[in-house]
């Protein structure tokens, strides 16, 4: 599973045709394809095909199974293309992942030809006749030139695009941000102060010590962020805490096993923060020991 998590984040180096770089991850595809760029092109491409019928379909079937045989086709091919990119991902051992497109467009339109041309021949009956040798080399040339035109004048739209979302929402996410250090709210556990600085402990484990004052860090935080159990404390609602009662002493446990102090003068407050803003119901618990 890490393997796979770690090919889809691994920038390929992938190559049109006539050797134009294309920079993308396997993460980005299904992005890409959902986009309305892509989709417009995808049924312009199924409508061409479906309708200039270079294989002599609609001789043997009718319009709609037709239709509904060369979408099968296209999904077919989109998923043995980004099985073929998805291993050649995760097998490559050299820095550069190196990816020339039309290899892998060739292979997964085999397979879409044997699809296409098996599906006609047994829905109509044997009626069409089984002619994969003779109309492999029109598909082939057709597909690449259909890849060419997508990735040379629609995918450069769409990464832009895409582009553009990921820096608004980027800039869109709850920091904090004390003077020139910053860093988002989701991605810190708790804040401890330790007279004029702040101790920030990430989720990720690492730990941040900035100079500042713990109330110009909370300030910045939205209730639903977390809570300040303690005048020197601040817990992530990330961080999923439970209460914990020791004797008369209580405390928050994060789900990493840190213990932060919840003085006695806000027990109500922060209960009523685990019951509103804190952690879904299922991740939340009240423990004695």
């Amino acid at each position: 599973m890490k393997m796979i998590k770690q090919a889809f984040c691994r920038e390929m180096h992938a190559f049109d045709a006539l050797w134009h770089e294309i920079h993308l991850t396997l993460r980005e595809i299904p992005r890409i394809f959902a986009s309305r760029e892509a989709v417009v092109f995808l049924i312009l491409t199924a409508l061409t095909l479906l309708f200039l019928d270079p294989h002599g379909f609609l001789d043997y079937v009718s319009l709609p199974v037709a239709a509904m045989v060369w979408i099968y086709a296209e999904a077919a091919f989109a998923l043995v293309y980004f099985t073929l990119l998805l291993l050649t991902v995760m097998l490559w051992r050299g820095q550069k992942c190196v990816i020339y497109l039309p290899i892998y467009s060739g292979i997964a339109f085999f397979f879409a030809t044997l699809i296409i041309e098996g599906s006609i021949s047994i829905i109509s009956k044997g009626a069409y006749e089984f002619r994969f040798q003779m109309d492999l080399l029109l598909f082939a040339i057709v597909a690449q030139l259909f890849e060419f035109l997508f990735v040379r004048y629609v995918l450069p739209d769409v990464m832009a695009k895409l582009k553009q979302e990921d820096a608004e929402r980027e800039s869109r996410r709850a920091q904090f941000k004390l003077g020139d250090w910053a860093c988002a709210i989701e991605e810190v556990e708790t804040i401890a102060s330790n007279q004029h600085y702040l101790h920030f402990q990430m989720l990720s484990g690492e730990t941040q010590i900035v100079r500042a004052r713990i109330s110009d860090a909370i300030d910045q935080a939205a209730p639903e962020h977390g809570i300040q159990p303690h005048r020197s404390w601040w817990v992530s609602a990330e961080a999923k805490p439970s209460f914990l009662t020791e004797g008369r002493q209580k405390s928050l446990l994060t789900a990493s096993g840190k213990r932060v102090p919840v003085a006695r003068g806000r027990i109500e407050a922060v209960e009523e923060w685990l019951q509103s803003s804190g952690p879904s119901t299922n991740e939340r618990g009240y423990k004695d020991e």
